[in-house]
């Protein structure tokens, strides 16, 4: 998935944030880094896949896209903050895991960017995430379209 035109997207939405004035560089990345967290365990809320009892619990399409859409603006805005921005596109393909594995290594994969940031663990972050879109059955043209619209 090519990535540029996301990036400068997100950044115009970010600039009309209003950013709470007493927050130093630390406690906003901080808080960028949970409110991540927050959206991936919203996301994974609403696919139910963490489930392994029996229930008629109703799973809406809808609702799932609007999350993932939601955290991918903070997976991008993660990137503004870390000037990674020159990544052109990361590959979107198919993943053997179940979808709650492949949740739980997204939290990895966000630690592992918390601990020691680098431009590879945000692209191993990207990955996982957009595998997590395609196991879900979400097309790449679709996020696209959803991201422009729903923001």
């Amino acid at each position: 998935m090519k990535l540029q035109n996301l990036f400068k997207i997100q950044a115009e939405r970010n600039k009309s944030l209003d950013i709470l004035p007493n927050l130093d560089e630390y406690k906003l990345n901080a808080r960028k880094l949970l409110a991540l967290n927050v959206r991936v365990g919203a996301l994974a809320n609403a696919t139910k896949c963490f489930k392994y009892w029996e229930d008629e619990e109703v799973i809406h399409r809808d609702n799932i896209l609007t999350r993932y859409i939601s955290t991918l603006s903070c997976i991008l805005t993660v990137g503004i903050d870390k000037k990674y921005t020159d990544i052109e596109s990361v590959e979107t393909r198919p993943n053997e895991y179940c979808l709650s594995d492949q949740f739980l290594n997204l939290y990895v994969d966000i630690n592992d960017l918390l601990v020691s940031s680098s431009k590879d663990h945000y692209i191993t972050l990207m990955e996982d995430f957009l595998s997590i879109g395609h196991t879900i059955g979400f097309s790449e043209q679709e996020i696209i379209d959803n991201f422009n619209s729903l923001y």
